[in-house]
């Protein structure tokens, strides 16, 4: 049932879940092709188009609805100003390093919208990124997999519970992380 339900809706489950957030879908998904439940090259090809579609989008939000979206979110409008700081001194470091902030991304994409970086230099600081997130998290994910696939074969039979919970899981901190930032967008 599970290597069903992964064939069926892995890829697009890991699609969506980088181009939101997506860290720990990413590392799930390098788990998972280390299990053989999934493949590897086609997780990490999944991985970097999700990342690098989903910043280009909340970029381009960013340059188009940016201003009008911090106006009416004040507590973000603050954050985007500190991030507009740390533009003028750090600007390689914040364009490279943001994808690697928790929680972070989509304010920080909208902020770089709306700062005078050029479309140009952030699509090449977004290949840039997508790819080496992507590498370390799924690799992070696939080389430690090996702890993980020692467990799961231990509670293999327990296999449909452990998925229909994690699942609840999964559904529970979305929920919840929707609620907790529903303000913010």
């Amino acid at each position: 049932m599970l290597e069903y339900i992964l064939a069926q809706y892995g890829y697009i489950a890991l699609f969506t879940g980088a181009f939101l957030e997506g860290e720990v879908i990413v590392v799930v998904a390098g788990i998972l092709a280390r299990l053989d439940y999934l493949s590897l090259y086609p997780v990490i090809i999944t991985a970097v188009l999700a990342t690098f579609i989903g910043d280009q989008t909340f970029f381009l939000i960013g340059r188009k609805k940016g201003k009008i979206f911090l106006e009416k979110r004040p507590h973000i409008a603050a954050r985007a100003e500190k991030i507009h700081d740390l533009l003028h001194s750090h600007q390689n470091k914040v364009l490279f390093g943001f994808r690697f902030l928790y929680g972070m991304r989509i304010p920080t994409l909208i902020a770089l919208g709306t700062s005078e970086i050029s479309q140009k230099k952030f699509l090449v600081f977004n290949i840039l990124n997508s790819i080496v997130w992507t590498l370390v998290f799924v690799l992070g994910g696939y080389f430690f997999g090996d702890i993980f696939e020692t467990v799961l074969r231990k509670i293999g039979f327990y296999e449909k519970h452990l998925f229909i919970g994690l699942a609840l899981v999964g559904v529970i901190v979305w929920v919840w992380s929707i609620i907790r930032h529903r303000d913010d967008y």
